[in-house]
């Protein structure tokens, strides 16, 4: 009796253990759009479904723009939503423990979301994925989302170089 009270619960956690360790550290990765080529996508986006979402293009010139959804949902299906209605709002960018920063985005109230066209305020959400830090966005009216984005894979890295390609262009 004795060796099952002791033996059991010790088994219990090795195995535990062994799942845990056999799961991914987060169920979202960085995927890219639909149509766009895998070796060179210019738009890629977070595919998780319960937890907020970014999503990261990159136009003809290597500039980002960037979209943040301020609930968990996926977000191919979140634009497929008609919302026809956005307005201009006021917020808050932070990565990390860096300092917040001022950003104007334009807000989507029918699917959640925010979109920035500023290559600088699309670089912090770029690089909260790099550096593995969570990124923060305080809006008056929408309160504070604070995402915890999937780290780069090799879908990211393509996006990174095709967009430093297309930046080295110019």
């Amino acid at each position: 009796m004795t060796l099952k009270r002791t033996f059991l619960p010790a088994a219990a956690c090795v195995v535990m253990v062994g799942l845990a360790s056999a799961l991914p550290a987060s169920a979202a990765e960085w995927a890219s759009w639909k149509g766009q080529d895998e070796a060179a996508p210019l738009a890629i986006y977070t595919n998780g479904t319960d937890e907020t979402g970014a999503l990261l293009v990159c136009d003809g010139q290597g500039m980002l723009k960037a979209m943040l959804s301020l609930e968990a949902a996926s977000l191919p299906d979140l634009l497929e939503r008609n919302a026809s209605y956005s307005r201009s709002t006021k917020a808050k960018i932070q990565v990390g423990d860096e300092a917040a920063t001022d950003a104007t985005f334009r807000y989507i109230p029918a699917i959640k979301s925010i979109e920035t066209k500023s290559h600088s305020v699309a670089a912090q959400v770029f690089n909260s994925a790099v550096l593995g830090e969570p990124i923060t966005v305080e809006t008056k009216r929408e309160g504070t989302v604070e995402s915890q984005l999937p780290a780069p894979n090799d879908t990211f890295k393509a996006f990174a170089k095709t967009c430093s390609a297309l930046r080295g262009a110019k």
